[in-house]
């Protein structure tokens, strides 16, 4: 399964203008004890996308744009948090799977920036320098067992038994 919940939030805020550079420095998923979970993206922005998000909360309702494309690529009911020029958090519903002792989190990969952009604003995407790879993710159990991973870009199912 592809997850690419980072084009959401960010596609509406670049669009407007040329960046120098964009990256995702930690994206935390912590597991709640229902299997939900409250993503949290950091990122890296400089007064141009700082700019661009302002002008993006103007035009448009940017939790419900980032709400309803959530939805659409999780296909699960998805709650927008926050959203900022140097974070993201939002909660999606049934995320991870409980059976007695076990939580299993789905596989997914992070988007490719190319896969933002379709065919009549591929002129957008040269204009950008964009790394959706996250510096770090963790994912975080109940039981306070956290998975690491760094420079990845898709995350493995992770099947884990609670202590």
């Amino acid at each position: 399964m592809r997850f690419s919940f980072l084009f959401p939030l960010f596609f509406f805020v670049l669009i407007p203008c040329c960046v120098q550079a964009f990256s995702v420095e930690l994206v935390d998923i912590s597991i709640g004890a229902t299997g939900d979970a409250t993503i949290q993206m950091n990122y890296k922005t400089d007064h141009i996308e700082v700019g661009a998000y302002a002008l993006a909360n103007v035009v448009m309702d940017v939790k419900s744009v980032a709400k309803e494309r959530l939805e659409n690529v999780f296909e699960k009911t998805v709650a927008v948090e926050e959203i900022s020029p140097e974070t993201t958090r939002f909660r999606v519903y049934d995320f991870a799977y409980i059976i007695n002792d076990t939580i299993t989190t789905p596989a997914f990969q992070f988007m490719q920036a190319e896969d933002l952009f379709n065919k009549n604003l591929q002129w957008v995407k040269d204009a950008l320098s964009l790394d959706f790879t996250p510096k770090i993710t963790n994912m975080n159990f109940i039981d306070g067992h956290t998975e690491t991973f760094e420079n990845a870009d898709s995350i493995p199912k992770i099947v884990h038994l609670l202590k």
